[in-house]
């Protein structure tokens, strides 16, 4: 997708879709499209940064499946979030989950989020169905959900 029909999308998209009183609509303040390509202080994308870096997106992936064969609170919301890519109807995903992801691992999910979007991959071309299967065999089972 090139810049000035991001920057087009995004700014007729974000016109009255949140309210901050009750049916009264907000504005959003969109960053001009120059900075977002601006990395933030830590050399993370920044939060609307699409100029994503394949080594970067590699790099989330692998924080997101080694969190997800993890013993941790996350690693069940971890796993369900790729499972819901490799496979949403098999694996949906309640969308409110990607917001209790504690930060490394929220930053990981944006930077596979932004790639997905901006470069309009499937995560099949990303993952292969070896590194997902074990995510499977953790987390695939819905019937105790």
């Amino acid at each position: 997708m090139n810049s000035n029909k991001t920057a087009s999308v995004v700014n007729a998209a974000s016109a009255g879709l949140c309210s901050s009183s009750h049916g009264e609509p907000t504005e959003f303040h969109s960053q001009p499209m120059s900075s977002w390509n601006q990395h933030a202080p830590d050399n993370r994308l920044s939060w609307l940064d699409l100029n994503t870096r394949p080594a970067a997106v590699r790099q989330a992936l692998i924080t997101l499946l080694t969190e997800a064969m993890n013993e941790t609170s996350d690693a069940k919301r971890a796993g369900r979030f790729l499972l819901s890519l490799w496979s949403p109807g098999q694996y949906p995903l309640d969308l409110n989950e990607l917001g209790f992801f504690e930060r490394e691992l929220n930053f990981a999910v944006r930077h596979l989020l932004n790639f997905i979007i901006a470069g309009q991959v499937n995560i099949r071309q990303l993952l292969t169905y070896s590194e997902i299967e074990p995510v499977m065999a953790a987390w695939g089972d819905t019937s105790h959900d």
